[in-house]
């Protein structure tokens, strides 16, 4: 009987072990195993069914996934049960254990893959200009929008809103979202120069025929129009040009750019004077003490006027904590760095030399407005720790008290 028992046991042991491993074969299999998906991926599947809030997609998962149809409505794409879709994943497994998908960013990668290869393959494209900023045109393509520098338009700007142009990609990063075209680059070689009378260098006498918030455009002796930028106009700041300048007003500029194949010409005013930060240098050493005015207030310290056209920065890190400093005033400052290539000036309060009687605050590094010293004369420097010594307000507390007393023994008696 014993022996009866023995041999059923083993067998059922056997017929497990048996079923355990064809269980783990089974599993072990590329065909039952689930699919893991992570955030970001794309995945392509067949849409299984048409529900009232989203779509169910057959993504080969352990579970179907969803988009939902708020998504779809901005597309003019309409599904049907079999078509094929490509999503990313948005959220691996919901609270029902489905897959998140969204289609919001799969076109757009797509679109940015497809100009990746027509950048690479050097590409000519057809784009459509929509809007303009002060750097030149911004234009779309594939839902996508770039940008074209002035410096790379053949077209006009004005001319090129609403219109196709050609163009070819010269610098793309997907991560960054930058997409630059050049319209030049597309445009076939051997195109005819324009010839100008004039040359990079040359003095003009011109014309101002309209005033700009970021410049001047002025009438050239070719007949045609050049452009004074705000930042050619002056070493120093400059204010509002409407308030500097008038529309027909004469002047002369230099010519620093011409693009011979637009016709397009850059000029400048200050380029006709001496730059002041040539020679500043020499005069304005580390260390160097000098007073001057406060030229303008900025939320992060104080400019002090050194010259006409260069200015320092006095940090707020600076300024002792209580004292104001206002536009006018007269401070003396050291200077701390001068470098005339990155035309940049840092300073600090100069130190102050105390006199032997007194001393004063930190406010007396300002002159040309009220101020409040306050005196410490040296026995008081000089009385030991815990001795008041009496000063003249104390004494005048004194004498009023006693004054008060003297009236009131006076009015009793």
């Amino acid at each position: 009987m014993e022996r009866i028992f023995e041999y059923m046991r083993s067998k059922n042991e056997t017929e497990i072990t048996s079923a355990q491993s064809k269980m783990s074969q089974l599993l072990s299999t590329t065909a039952l195993a689930p699919r893991v998906l992570s955030r970001g991926e794309t995945v392509e599947g067949k849409i299984v069914a048409l529900l009232r809030d989203c779509l169910l997609i057959d993504i080969g998962a352990k579970a179907e996934g969803i988009i939902p149809l708020k998504e779809l409505e901005e597309t003019e794409q309409k599904y049907k049960v079999g078509d094929k879709i490509s999503a990313i994943v948005a959220q691996p497994e919901g609270d029902s254990g489905t897959t998140i998908l969204t289609v919001k960013k799969a076109p757009r990668d797509k679109a940015w893959g497809e100009l990746q290869v027509a950048a690479e393959k050097n590409e000519t494209l057809e784009v459509k200009g929509v809007d303009s900023n002060r750097g030149g045109l911004i234009v779309e393509l594939n839902s996508l929008r770039g940008f074209i520098p002035s410096s790379h338009l053949m077209t006009s700007v004005r001319e090129a809103i609403g219109k196709k142009l050609s163009a070819k990609i010269i610098e793309i990063n997907k991560d960054l979202n930058k997409l630059v075209f050049s319209e030049k680059e597309a445009a076939p070689e051997g195109l005819p120069k324009i010839e100008l009378p004039f040359k990079v260098g040359d003095t003009l006498e011109v014309k101002i025929t309209k005033i700009l918030p970021f410049g001047l455009l002025v009438g050239l002796p070719s007949g045609g129009e050049g452009l004074i930028h705000i930042s050619e106009i002056s070493w120093k700041k400059v204010g509002l040009l409407v308030e500097l300048y008038k529309t027909g007003q004469e002047l002369k500029a230099r010519v620093i750019t011409i693009d011979t194949a637009t016709g397009k010409v850059n000029l400048s005013i200050k380029q006709l004077e001496e730059d002041p930060w040539q020679k500043a240098a020499k005069k304005y050493p580390v260390g160097e003490v000098l007073e001057r005015k406060v030229s303008r207030l900025a939320s992060y310290g104080v400019f002090v006027e050194l010259e006409d056209g260069i200015e320092g920065l006095l940090h707020s890190s600076k300024i002792p904590y209580g004292l104001e400093l206002a536009e006018g005033n007269r401070v003396k400052v050291s200077v701390d760095l001068f470098n005339s290539e990155q035309r940049r000036v840092a300073l600090r309060l100069a130190e102050q030399k105390s006199s032997d009687n007194n001393k004063t605050d930190e406010t007396s590094h300002v002159s040309g407005r009220k101020k409040i010293a306050t005196t410490q004369t040296r026995k008081e420097k000089e009385a030991p720790m815990g001795k008041k010594i009496a000063t003249t307000e104390d004494a005048e507390k004194k004498t009023i008290r006693t004054d008060n007393k003297t009236k009131a023994k006076t009015g009793k008696s």
